[in-house]
């Protein structure tokens, strides 16, 4: 893959962002808008893009050691990266919640809502069914290890009822049904193929929709009080875990385009239901922790992203 081949989507990315933020500043975004636009792109179009990817796989011994390998990778980077930030954020001296927020934002990754789409435009449609079962290990870290670190309670199977999301269980249905032989109807396939072409769009412009919902106030906060607990999401979200994960794929036997899933994977910003996440279960409110560390590690993900991609190759 040549260098512009990889700078290409970041570009387009990048200005899929700009674009939602220039939109905010000429027209009044209210919250129900931010929630039409999350909404669709969590339940048709990231659907959409496993449905594309999961279809085209042919299924053999190795596409199930493969995603079984995806999916432990992504449980243990997640989980250290979330160990790392618990650390960091008791070194500096923050509070135990801070320090579990910090776990948070280092640890969970946007792989779906950013990654899936990202994944599928750098190296094909085939690679979206892996970074979905990449996104559904991080999904299972946050619903267990990161509910468990925001809440006080007790561990319930019942919280586990959030990780079966549309994508997962679009994941599950279309594995199964792509396994068993059956194949969809070409209608399903071209439908799914168009919807698939909103994600990436739809992700990005919400981010960018969402710079705006900072206020001046707590941009000053994050400034004054906590620019070590935004330097360590940064550095452990999108430098250290991709710097593991570039570790264990040249360390261990990872097919070549696998070993690129993941190290990209690894290298995805904070992700989105961080803030919501903080918003719901924390007491006061810490909203702006997520959205504040999500702005930032997207736009340092965005620009490292070249650099992760042409190392990814180097060693993979």
């Amino acid at each position: 893959m040549s260098i512009i081949q990889i700078l290409t989507p970041v570009f387009t990315m990048a200005a899929m962002a700009a674009a939602g933020f220039v939109t905010s500043r000429f027209i009044e975004i209210t919250a129900e808008t931010r929630r039409f636009i999350s909404f669709t792109a969590i339940n048709f179009a990231l659907p959409a893009v496993v449905v594309s990817s999961i279809f085209q796989l042919g299924f053999n011994r190795e596409t199930w050691i493969s995603f079984a390998a995806v999916y432990t990778s992504s449980l243990c980077f997640t989980l250290f990266g979330m160990l790392a930030g618990y650390l960091a954020g008791k070194g500096f001296g923050y509070g135990e919640m801070e320090a579990r927020q910090l776990a948070i934002v280092s640890g969970c990754g946007n792989t779906g809502f950013v990654g899936i789409p990202l994944i599928a435009l750098l190296f094909g449609p085939e690679a979206g069914s892996y970074a979905a079962v990449y996104d559904a290990g991080t999904m299972t870290s946050v619903f267990t290890v990161g509910i468990l670190l925001l809440r006080p309670e007790k561990f319930s199977f019942r919280q586990l009822k959030a990780i079966l999301n549309t994508p997962f269980i679009t994941l599950l249905s279309a594995v199964l049904l792509a396994a068993l032989g059956v194949a969809l109807p070409v209608m399903l396939l071209e439908t799914a193929d168009m919807l698939s072409g909103l994600a990436a769009p739809l992700a990005l412009i919400l981010i960018g929709l969402l710079i705006p919902t900072i206020s001046k106030a707590d941009w000053k906060r994050v400034q004054n009080g906590y620019k070590r607990f935004m330097a360590a999401a940064l550095v452990i979200k999108v430098l250290l875990l991709p710097a593991i994960a570039c570790a264990a794929v040249w360390l261990l036997p990872f097919p070549e385009s696998l070993g690129q899933i993941v190290i990209v994977q690894a290298s995805m910003p904070t992700f989105t239901l961080a803030a919501v996440l903080f918003e719901r279960y924390i007491i006061g409110g810490a909203k702006q922790f997520g959205i504040v560390a999500l702005i930032c590690t997207t736009a340092f993900s965005l620009l490292m992203l070249p650099v992760t991609v042409w190392v990814a190759q180097a060693i993979s």
